[in-house]
């Protein structure tokens, strides 16, 4: 049976969020497999993972690889969803990601998501002689990558031409269990990223700037969540049926500073237009910023439990 993400209500005042975590597998395999284990009986609905082939900012971390990774997850949870916040759509031949979504998706038995954005940063595709491609450039590869992984879940064979990626007569088999394909979530803050996300995704993910005031990353959340509903009204799509998902942390936010900036968080984002939040679960104390085994104590029941 397809698991969906868990509601909870915010503060216990109506507001229906589901709650998603993010875990940086930049950690030894039996500490990431307890965590995970430890957020799915918490009643998280989704859990993401990076998707670097190092990180820039500390190349000697031991990251383990994103879908290699989610398919041992797969085999040993039994409820929580499993996804990528987010692919970086320059690293993989799409029909390749395709390929691995799907195989995930029948281990899982129907609870994979797709998360894929644009690609950030220039170091890491240095490192694997992959162009780094301006603006514009890397939303039209992200476009061909989408569309083609798109085509794939969808149809039985693809032929796609593009200026970055192409295929020709390529089957895809066998196909994902879920139908007409898993979910589909594109993140991105800039115009052509968000409009992608109203023309061919499930879900648009967004987030604030790096270290951002928490207030100006609410605000523009906001002007982007509105951007997003009127491309879904332009192509006839409506805006209802385009989720919402929110990065919480990049910015300067502190949400488990107390419960009650927790309730007041819940609060601003879901009237943002936020539907989902991704928590980041951190093994260490934090200062408020990311979700800690002593704040899933101290707030899951009180706060989040519906």
């Amino acid at each position: 049976m397809q698991a969906s993400p868990r509601t909870w209500d915010a503060g216990r005042r109506g507001e229906g969020l589901s709650f998603d975590v993010f875990r940086s597998q930049a950690l030894a395999w039996p500490e990431l497999l307890a965590d995970v284990r430890l957020l799915e009986s918490s009643g998280a609905g989704t859990l993401w993972v990076l998707d670097h082939f190092a990180w820039p900012a500390r190349p000697d971390w031991g990251i383990l690889e994103a879908w290699t990774g989610l398919a041992a997850l797969a085999a040993a949870t039994d409820r929580i969803r499993l996804g990528t916040a987010v692919t970086d759509a320059a690293l993989r031949h799409p029909a390749m990601l395709a390929k691995q979504v799907a195989t995930v998706d029948a281990i899982s038995g129907g609870r994979v998501e797709l998360g894929i954005g644009a690609g950030y940063y220039e170091e890491e595709l240095g490192w694997l002689a992959i162009p780094f491609l301006a603006p514009a450039g890397r939303a039209a590869r992200l476009r061909e990558a989408v569309e083609i992984v798109d085509g794939l879940f969808r149809e039985d064979r693809l032929t796609y031409e593009g200026r970055y990626w192409s295929v020709h007569d390529a089957p895809l088999v066998p196909a994902p269990v879920q139908r007409p394909r898993p979910p589909l979530v594109v993140a991105a803050n800039g115009r052509k990223g968000i409009r992608l996300a109203a023309e061919r995704a499930d879900g648009w993910l967004s987030l604030g700037e790096r270290d951002e005031d928490a207030q100006d990353a609410l605000a523009a959340l906001r002007e982007r969540n509105e951007r997003a509903g009127e491309d879904c009204v332009a192509i006839g799509r409506d805006p209802a049926t385009l989720g919402r998902l929110y990065y919480v942390g990049w910015a300067d936010e502190r949400p488990f500073a107390s419960a009650e900036a927790l309730r007041e968080f819940l609060g601003r984002y879901h009237e943002a237009g936020a539907e989902r939040l991704i928590f980041v679960f951190a093994g260490a104390a934090s200062d408020g910023r990311f979700l800690t085994r002593d704040s899933l104590d101290a707030f899951a029941g009180e706060i989040l439990a519906g």
